[in-house]
């Protein structure tokens, strides 16, 4: 009954998703004062708490209607809003990662939209140029870059130009940073990133509550429930929902590559949209219901 009511878009669904948005992200404070536990090194705590509680809730709203409106879930429904704002638990406070996280929001769904475009111009340069726009804070996310030619191959329409364009994409904000430099004097700081493989770090279960024990095996269980529900029935779907799922997975996969501090808020979008895949098509009805209303409460 919990999941049902996110697997529709009636105007109920949208209130019980906004008073579910508020509740999750009013919890945080109930028991603790708000310097402790939204601070910034430039943003006050109110400002982080409020940009923490909006930045996620569009981000998650906006995903959720992207994966519809590219055909990668087909069903309209509110399912991977409250998925999205449910694995973010560990990073709410987070300010950084939200934003880049948010900023990749219009990465992702630039590379969807060059699907049958004979001519990905304008989505290989506008993808790219927001990772180099990223990657003047946090270089590692140049790493990316190697998502533009997944992509291309996927929808077959990989071409030279595409490719250079969206070189060209890459180094502009670099280079426009590199003049603003030079022309205020300030030192060029730009760390060149390596490639690095690194899973996730698993905090050791000794030091944790019984709370987040249980949290964390919700979280993998659904994980697992996901890809094999992902795997077994993706043969089943459309072309563009399938094409679209292996840039998602090529998306997860080169993420790991990616060395940012605390990166876990990197793998919300993919993870959340393999999620709702399993919450949404799932024939274990029973199964999903029980997953879900664990992972909320």
């Amino acid at each position: 009954m919990f999941l049902k009511n996110f697997k529709k878009t009636s105007p109920f669904s949208i209130v019980f998703f906004i008073v579910f948005s508020v509740v999750f992200c009013l919890i945080p404070i109930l028991n603790n004062p708000i310097d402790e536990i939204y601070h910034h090194s430039f943003f006050s705590s109110i400002t982080v708490f409020v940009l923490s509680f909006f930045l996620p809730l569009f981000q998650s709203v906006g995903l959720n209607n992207l994966t519809y409106e590219k055909d990668v879930i087909k069903k309209n429904n509110l399912v991977l809003a409250p998925i999205f704002l449910l694995l973010g638990t560990p990073y709410i406070s987070n300010l950084d990662g939200w934003i880049i996280s948010f900023i990749l929001l219009f990465y992702l769904n630039t590379l969807f939209s060059s699907y049958q475009k004979d001519r990905p111009f304008s989505q290989s340069f506008n993808a790219n140029f927001i990772l180099g726009s990223i990657g003047i804070f946090y270089s590692e996310i140049l790493l990316l870059y190697p998502l533009i030619i997944v992509v291309l191959l996927t929808f077959s329409n990989l071409s030279l130009r595409s490719v250079i364009i969206s070189l060209m994409g890459l180094l502009i904000p670099l280079l426009f940073y590199k003049i603003y430099t030079s022309l205020f004097g300030i030192e060029f700081s730009l760390d060149f990133p390596m490639y690095s493989f690194s899973l996730p770090i698993i905090p050791s279960i000794k030091n944790m509550p019984y709370a987040e024990i249980i949290w964390y095996s919700l979280l993998i269980l659904i994980i697992l429930f996901s890809f094999m529900e992902l795997f077994f029935w993706l043969y089943k779907k459309s072309i563009r929902s399938r094409k679209s799922y292996i840039i998602t997975l090529f998306y997860l996969l080169i993420l790991i590559f990616v060395d940012l501090t605390d990166s876990y808020y990197l793998f919300l979008s993919p993870i959340a949209i393999i999620s709702a895949n399993f919450f949404v098509y799932s024939k274990r009805t029973l199964l999903t219901e029980i997953l879900f209303f664990s992972f909320y409460c």
